[in-house]
């Protein structure tokens, strides 16, 4: 369906045909709010269905800036402890989300790394509460994280465990982009903010990682190639044609 959308817009008969194997048990109209409500950012204008991210210039787009903090790599073996996101609207860093979350216990690795311990995490929100406030926050946006291939694909397996429907935002890598549109001896974050003279922020904190990203992703654009138009030339681009 993603892949008709971006070509073209679709009829109501034909959108209600692809989604009949998603929910089978309900009306187009139903499909259609269901899709909007998880992520995907579609359009429905004068009896046709539009993806929003094919015709919206990419300098306009809403984009959410993602990291998260885990116990462990594996999603099901793991939690999320602490999630940070920056939006990006018009070009520029806009509102902000951060939150610490419960976790019974935290591996003392990761202690380590990020500073974070099961005390802090006492009298902090669950992680189903937690992420139902950020499914808000999010809303349609593009899904953006350094790499996309962890930060996305575990907190959809996580909106999964935790009853809350998929994670169908387009998603965009920014590690992708930055390899592909600056010029660095390595592409981590830390590096990346030492090559291009960040702000600090701290470091395997979700928040700070995430304003970080933010920052490298603006930086990004600056030295896109000039067909780059849309947010989804943009989206593909960043990803190497993926998704």
């Amino acid at each position: 369906m993603v892949r008709l959308l971006k070509k073209k817009p679709l009829s109501i008969p034909s959108f209600e045909k692809l989604s009949d194997n998603l929910y089978p048990n309900l009306g187009w109209e139903e499909r259609f709010e269901l899709l909007k409500l998880q992520g995907l950012p579609l359009l429905l204008r004068k009896g046709k269905i539009y993806l929003k991210t094919a015709f919206t210039p990419f300098a306009k787009g809403e984009y959410c800036i993602v990291d998260i903090e885990v116990t462990h790599s594996k999603p099901s073996e793991g939690q999320i402890i602490e999630i940070g996101a920056v939006v990006i609207r018009n070009g520029e860093m806009a509102e902000e989300f951060s939150s610490l979350i419960y976790a019974p216990s935290v591996p003392e690795y990761i202690t380590k790394i990020t500073g974070i311990d099961g005390k802090m995490l006492e009298g902090e929100r669950s992680q189903r509460r937690v992420l139902e406030e950020f499914r808000h926050f999010l809303g349609e946006k593009v899904f953006a994280s350094h790499p996309a291939s962890f930060d996305y694909q575990f907190l959809a397996q996580q909106f999964a465990r935790e009853g809350l429907g998929e994670l169908l935002n387009r998603p965009l890598c920014t590690l992708k982009l930055a390899n592909r549109t600056i010029t660095a001896p390595r592409y981590g974050l830390r590096y990346l903010k030492e090559e291009l003279h960040l702000p600090e922020e701290p470091i395997h904190r979700a928040l700070g990682d995430a304003r970080t990203t933010a920052r490298v992703f603006l930086e990004s654009w600056k030295h896109l190639p000039p067909y780059i138009e849309s947010v989804e030339e943009l989206i593909e681009f960043a990803n190497g044609g993926e998704k």
